[in-house]
């Protein structure tokens, strides 16, 4: 087979969530790619949980290359964009069981996702999702080669080159191994280990009929939890291993009637049964549980089962001069906590950034991708001391709920890190300051310095003790408690998990969280290192910002914009409008605003927009709000809120629109614009603004352009009145 391109600046072995995102950012920077596939798409995978630090790392990896569709995963508020294949992920929830013993209700934790500023996050149904995303990579540029295996690979000073079953030869620069489990490059340099604290072996597959715990347990009431159990992720958790549970079919949208089920079990515990097949061990095992065996007496297989040995695997190398192993070629642990895919994205991103250095340099040596194996092998060993004490704690209650806590504050530290790195990197685009945060990080706790001190105490405690020994794991339970709780950085809502509480708040968002100094932001070390410099108004506009552009009316306002750009018009469809917390900003908290914009004269409002144009002024305004000033004779505003509602819109119709704006003058407060929008971009309404000694309205009339900027009239007094970007 003949291409056009006789050497390829890079080639992929792989095309999962890893390989294929990487082809579409090199792609997409102008390098030539080429990403070769064994087998072909769509086609069975699993790991199908998403955690906010994937979803992060699909935000970032999306906004510093300008690559909309990476962030497609990352929250429910896409469906329109993928398709209801996938399932909703609103929290993760723990059953804690005890072998042929009833289930105990009041042995369950749910770790509520936020809903904002981003929306819920999704299960995937990963057959879709691979698909989408190598299709994507073609779609930026690069060759993909499917049902093409590689026979050899070899690699010298020049370069590299790949020999494939079917008798063609390809040359490349630069060579990632991307292929999973079955790497080549690790079989070809003997490069694997599997010296590794955590066991487990697995039995998954797919079913159908499997009834929301609920069905079979206590109701969501009795529980006291603020969802379902099925509007998530289900661990059943034991002595010696754990099941999951994870629907494709827990929401309305939904098309997708699969379950997602797999067993994890410590082999030195329970070794494998090869007298029975995969799924008569599978029943027998879980009869030991009746409280998990109720939840699949009538479901039903739809593919055969897979049973595994022990899946715990490392790397005593991953890059070397020219090459470097990506994702579960690196490594694998356990999908516990949900961890490889982040990981895998976290090492994508920096092995982008340093691929796209060669362009200059030319070098590719192995000093130059080092940090690309620094920080892959720390994730893995995070990960494995992680896991291997989330399964010794399952042997007790009183270890587990305190561990619990533990990995709860280390997965939301390592998201602040992340979001404060990316929120730091739109206000200065500076790429290397993004990726030298980046490299500081462990997988968990966000590189802080105190909690790694913390985590390695735990585990020192937790590796000591004797299980069989009740009073010595009662100790190590009250010790992890109490070095807890003198931690003066955990959240308050944690704390509330180890005084008893069974769930995280399902509204994060509290009065509380914005105090100078016992707020979020902390103080001193803490401070230091997840916000720098930044300030409390910093983040609260970043918020509102990220609450607005990544919405779902904005996002399928986007949509609707790029359709109508391909000629395609469909009937627009809205959801809810898009909210902000204009308290918040109108308690001054947003500064900067201007004190006058003058020169404005009365104008004329004329209607001239085209549908098109409009749903392109209305995407520009809601995305980013906060990025639009307000003026009106000698007063001037910054808007801190925008809100849309309404079916749809076509000629015709109109349909709600809330601008709120806050000012810095001394006299006027806040202003409220209400009113409907039509297709062509004309709005009608009234204007109220607040005064300390009341407030006064008018009617106006305004026109919006294509960038979301205004121009219009009260119609009353003549005076003119803009909403400029």
């Amino acid at each position: 087979m003949q291409l056009s391109v006789d050497r390829f600046d890079v080639a992929i072995i792989g095309t999962g969530i890893a390989g294929s995102t990487l082809g579409t950012i090199l792609a997409s920077q102008g390098m030539r790619v080429i990403l070769v596939e064994s087998k072909s798409h769509p086609r069975f995978a699993i790991g199908e949980s998403m955690i906010l630090e994937t979803s992060e790392m699909m935000r970032s990896l999306s906004e510093i290359y300008d690559i909309p569709e990476l962030a497609y995963f990352s929250s429910e508020n896409y469906f329109d964009h993928i398709g209801t294949s996938h399932g909703i992920k609103r929290h993760f929830s723990y059953a804690h069981h005890t072998g042929d013993e009833p289930f105990d209700k009041t042995r369950t934790l749910q770790a509520v996702i936020p809903r904002q500023p981003h929306g819920h996050e999704l299960h995937l149904y990963r057959q879709d999702t691979d698909y989408f995303l190598m299709t994507l990579a073609i779609r930026y540029g690069a060759t993909v080669l499917q049902n093409t295996s590689i026979q050899s690979v070899e690699i010298d000073t020049d370069g590299v080159q790949l020999s494939t079953t079917k008798g063609q030869t390809y040359q490349a620069d630069y060579v990632v191994d991307a292929g999973g489990f079955r790497s080549l490059l690790s079989e070809k340099f003997d490069l694997r280990h599997h010296d590794l604290k955590t066991h487990s072996r697995a039995i998954f597959t797919h079913m159908l009929e499997v009834p929301c715990y609920h069905k079979v347990s206590a109701t969501q009431r009795d529980y006291g939890l603020p969802f379902q159990l099925s509007e998530g992720t289900l661990h059943h958790v034991f002595e010696g291993g754990w099941l999951w549970v994870i629907p494709f079919n827990n929401h309305a949208k939904s098309t997708n009637p699969l379950c997602s089920v797999g067993l994890m079990l410590d082999p030195r515990v329970y070794p494998a049964q090869m007298d029975l097949s995969p799924e008569e061990e599978f029943y027998r095992f879980i009869e030991r549980f009746p409280g998990i065996a109720a939840q699949f007496r009538q479901a039903k297989p739809v593919r055969e089962w897979t049973r595994t040995g022990r899946i715990q695997y490392s790397a005593k190398q991953v890059v070397g001069d020219r090459f470097c192993l990506l994702g579960q070629a690196a490594g694998f642990i356990d999908p516990l906590f949900s961890k490889g895919l982040y990981t895998a994205l976290s090492c994508t991103s920096l092995l982008a950034d340093r691929l796209l250095a060669t362009q200059l340099t030319g070098d590719y040596s192995t000093q130059h991708f080092q940090p690309v194996e620094d920080l892959t092998l720390a994730y893995i060993q995070a990960n494995d001391a992680l896991v291997a004490n989330a399964y010794k704690s399952f042997s007790d209650y009183q270890l587990w709920v305190p561990f619990s806590v533990v990995w709860l504050l280390g997965a939301y530290l390592e998201l602040v890190k992340l979001t404060s790195a990316r929120a730091q990197w739109i206000d200065h685009q500076d790429t290397q300051a993004y990726y030298e945060q980046l490299r500081s990080l462990r997988q968990v706790g966000g590189g802080f310095p105190a909690f790694e001190q913390l985590s390695n105490q735990i585990d020192g405690w937790l590796e000591g003790v004797n299980l069989d020994d009740a009073a010595a794991v009662t100790a190590v339970g009250d010790h992890i408690k109490q070095r807890l709780h003198e931690t003066p950085w955990l959240p308050f809502a944690f704390k509330a998990i180890l005084e008893g509480k069974n769930h995280l708040p399902n509204h994060k968002l509290h009065p509380r969280l914005l105090r100078p100094k016992q707020g979020f932001l902390g103080s001193g070390n803490y401070r230091r290192h997840f916000f720098g410099d930044r300030s409390l108004p910093f983040f609260i506009n970043f918020y509102l910002q990220e609450r607005a552009k990544y919405s779902g009316p904005v996002l399928n306002l986007k949509r609707t914009a790029t359709l109508w750009q391909q000629g395609l018009r469909p009937q627009i469809a809205w959801g809810q409008g898009v909210a902000a917390a204009a308290v918040i900003a109108t308690a001054g908290l947003i500064a900067g605003v201007p004190q006058s914009i003058n020169g404005l004269g009365a104008t004329t409002v004329q209607g001239s927009a085209s549908l098109d144009q409009t749903v392109v002024g209305l995407v520009n305004l809601l995305e980013d709000p906060t990025g639009f000033q307000f003026a009106c004779g000698n007063h001037a505003g910054r808007v801190v809120a925008a809100a849309f509602e309404g079916d749809t819109l076509a000629p015709g119709q109109a349909n709600r629109l809330t601008i709120d704006i806050a000012y810095s003058g001394k006299r006027a407060q806040q202003t409220r614009i209400t009113g409907t929008v039509d297709h062509r971009g004309i709005f009608k309404g009234t204007q109220q603004t607040q005064f300390a000694d009341g407030s006064i309205s008018s009617t106006v009339r305004l026109n919006f352009d294509p960038d979301g900027s205004a121009q219009g009239v009260h119609q009353e007094w003549g005076r003119a009145i803009a909403i400029q970007k």
